[in-house]
């Protein structure tokens, strides 16, 4: 049986740069993708590059998904997942000012609850591996532009705690949190590097920033419960 390694947002941007990595390290992949099959078949033909196997996989976050019976599903083709990475998200603005809570909802589904059940399902199936969850920097900040975005990803914060304590000693749980590493896509690096200013290391990472950290996680065996914050200082103003 081969390792293998579940990344959800597989298609772009972070996702996409974590499954590459893996990929580099020996990992099969698991590539989880919403509607971008474009996207993600390009990343496909990029891991299997590294003489690796990609298998595509396509899930709505925003409808009902059995993951139990999919992660059984894979375990029953021989196909052990060793690493999961939760690092699907959805970035909306929305403040005090939104009515209802449509929004809401939408973002607790794709950032925290589909995570949350991802990682139930795979503890349940598996049973030992490691999970990892990619938050943001802001998770201890108040002021925000991204009301429900940054709700969601408080919760999925302290769920990585709460799972980190309760799933051991057989699955490690910790979380990355980026900070200015990549501009929202309607932005480019100047934006970053304006914002740098005000940060304790006045400057931008980058994605390899991030997959350093997430290295680290996977090799070093007696680390759990840990956010990493990679944002050169940010969350500590």
């Amino acid at each position: 049986m081969k390792k293998f390694a579940l990344v959800t947002g597989s298609s772009d941007r972070i996702g996409k740069a974590i499954a590459l990595d893996l990929a580099k390290q020996g990992y099969h992949l698991i590539l989880h993708y919403n509607s971008s099959v474009e996207k993600a078949t390009a990343v496909k033909n990029e891991v299997e590059k590294f003489n690796v196997k990609a298998i595509l996989l396509q899930l709505n976050f925003l409808a009902e998904n059995n993951f139990e019976k999919i992660l059984q599903q894979f375990k029953d083709d021989e196909i052990i997942i060793e690493v999961l990475v939760n690092c699907a998200s959805d970035f909306i603005a929305s403040d005090f000012t939104n009515k209802g809570n449509e929004l809401l909802l939408k973002e607790f589904s794709i950032n925290f609850e589909k995570a949350y059940l991802l990682t139930k399902a795979f503890a349940n199936v598996y049973e030992k591996g490691t999970i990892i969850n990619l938050l943001d920097t802001k998770v201890e900040k108040n002021i925000t532009q991204h009301l429900d975005y940054i709700l969601s990803k408080k919760l999925l914060k302290e769920f990585t705690k709460l799972a980190a304590v309760h799933l051991a000693p057989n699955c490690r749980v910790n979380a990355i949190a980026p900070g200015l590493i990549l501009p929202p896509k309607d932005k480019d690096q100047t934006y970053l590097l304006n914002l740098a200013k005000h940060i304790p290391l006045k400057t931008i990472g980058s994605v390899e920033d991030i997959l350093k950290a997430l290295r680290f996680l996977i090799e070093n065996k007696f680390v759990t419960g840990q956010i990493i914050f990679i944002d050169g200082g940010e969350h500590l103003l």
